[in-house]
């Protein structure tokens, strides 16, 4: 750390005797090697990636590999990779019939179970895009998202229709009797293939500052990255078939990165809502399901350890959502059978950007980026800061989002040009647009690069890994959510007699 300090020193001085007139703010510290070092060499994450469909269209190929294989279970039922086809499929043709195709959203307000993944693959069959919506929300929130995204169709249970009431979107009930007999009809076929990957794939809501939720656009492509990126990290040396939690809500984007791994053969086990608020009765669904991956926030794993998670079966666990702490970490590190990843990443940037075996690391650490993925720590002034140095956490490449759905001004604000796409060296980032050659994603060139601006505060260590140090902002994370306190501000000064309010989130 000295030494560096006096590398970063003798930059400033002879810059500073070279260039006299410069002020002193703008005075370099990084030498070129070690510029070189954080913007080129620990972001050379390039790696092709053939395109070989959307997520819904691989599952088909696996459905006509594995047809009989388990491909989705609840407490109620269980599907077979060709069952899930199939009925996606009638859905899908139902839906196209009714104007879905590209770019044309279709809401979602299902309880938990078998039905929602057949859902959400019907409507990325039909070519369009999926908009989850919890039905534990407000029904004020629910109406807001309805009519924000735009949804003509939003796919739903009779128990739940009253949800959806009071917006232009027509609810659909999937358990509706007249509906299934219509649904009975359909052609059972992979409907025929209309997407691209420059194709909206879903528009997921998340928590505003101004009190409006913002729904952040992710296309095909940035989701097809993430599967490739997951299988050479997290499932790295995986063979054969895994049972894998559908812990999260469709709501909340960790649950994509659990969806897509139909696409390489896995089974999806959809954990109860009794499970999810019961950490007995979780420990309890793992062992009867036998499930070989879960994905949680480090809140709910600390307290499923408590109750003996993985006591002599092998587990391998995502965890994300909020910071692991050094007491956590240290006893992941050291589980005979639990092997745990920290994963890391924003809605906008496609669930996860990095992610870091807690076996082998002595602290916690987010790890570095994932395949096509690039992460630069910036100064206030959009400079890279020396090893070391907190700075905010900005990421580029193929899992940025296109942006907030209607909100081109707040898009604008996070969303910024790539200042270092000139960098010797560096890699370009990727659009979806497949090559003539159905090669990678068609480089759309250095001049439309764009960052996100994360409101993380993180620091490089030595080893090229990056350290979470908190937030620069007002956002706080409770097990694993996202919350603008400003959100909740806004909402309580809209109450008659209420002038300000503050919200402070306390850890007493």
């Amino acid at each position: 750390t000295i030494a560096r300090m006096v590398e970063h020193l003798t930059t400033l001085l002879e810059a500073a005797v070279s260039s006299p007139e410069t002020r002193v703010g703008d005075l370099p510290l990084l030498p070129a090697s070690e510029r070189h070092q954080l913007l080129v060499r620990w972001n050379d994450t390039r790696r092709a990636l053939p395109w070989g469909g959307a997520l819904h269209e691989r599952f088909e190929a696996q459905a006509s590999l594995s047809p009989d294989a388990l491909a989705v279970l609840d407490d109620a039922a269980s599907l077979s990779f060709a069952q899930l086809n199939r009925r996606a499929n009638q859905l899908a043709h139902w839906l196209r019939a009714r104007g879905v195709g590209p770019e044309v959203r279709v809401a979602l307000c299902l309880e938990r179970g078998v039905d929602m993944v057949v859902a959400v693959l019907a409507i990325l069959k039909a070519g369009g895009a999926y908009v989850p919506m919890d039905p534990a929300y407000p029904r004020e929130r629910l109406a807001f998202m309805l009519q924000d995204c735009g949804a003509r169709l939003a796919l739903s249970q009779l128990h739940l229709r009253a949800l959806l009431g009071g917006s232009s979107a027509e609810p659909v009930c999937l358990d509706d009797s007249l509906l299934l007999d219509s649904l009975s009809r359909e052609s059972e076929a992979n409907p025929s293939r209309i997407t691209a990957p420059e194709h909206l794939a879903y528009v997921i809501y998340t928590s505003g500052s101004t009190g409006r939720p913002k729904g952040v656009m992710v296309q095909h492509a940035s989701v097809m990255n993430l599967r490739a990126a997951l299988a050479s990290t997290v499932y790295a040396g995986v063979e054969g078939s895994l049972r894998v939690s559908l812990n999260a809500p469709l709501a909340f984007d960790a649950s994509v990165k659990q969806l897509i791994q139909v696409a390489d053969g896995h089974a999806l086990c959809v954990v109860p809502q009794a499970a999810r608020e019961d950490v007995s009765l979780l420990n309890s669904w793992v062992e009867k399901h036998h499930l070989d991956v879960l994905d949680c926030s480090p809140s709910h794993l600390r307290l499923l350890l408590e109750e003996g998670l993985a006591a002599n079966r092998q587990l391998r666990v995502l965890v994300g959502g909020e910071a692991v702490d050094e007491v956590l970490w240290a006893k992941l590190s050291a589980h005979p059978f639990i092997h745990c990843f920290n994963v890391y990443g924003p809605t906008e940037c496609t669930v996860d950007t990095t992610a870091r075996a807690v076996r082998g690391a002595s602290r916690p650490s987010l790890g570095g980026p994932l395949a096509n993925v690039r992460v630069y720590v910036l100064d206030e002034h959009l400079r890279p800061v020396p090893i070391g140095v907190p700075g905010e956490l900005f990421i580029g490449g193929a899992g940025v989002a296109r942006g907030y759905l209607h909100r081109p001004d707040l898009t604008a604000e996070r969303f910024v040009p790539d200042p270092f796409v000139a960098e010797p060296g560096a890699q370009p980032h990727l659009s979806g647009a497949p090559a003539a050659d159905e090669a990678p994603h068609a480089d759309v060139g250095l001049a439309g690069a764009r960052l996100y601006r994360t409101g993380d505060k993180v620091r490089w260590l030595p080893d090229g890994t990056l350290e979470f140090l908190g937030r620069i902002d007002f956002q706080v994370k409770l097990r694993g959510f996202r919350i603008e306190l400003g959100e909740i501000e806004s909402a309580l000064e809209a109450l008659p007699g209420v002038r300000r309010a503050v919200v402070l989130a306390r850890e007493d």
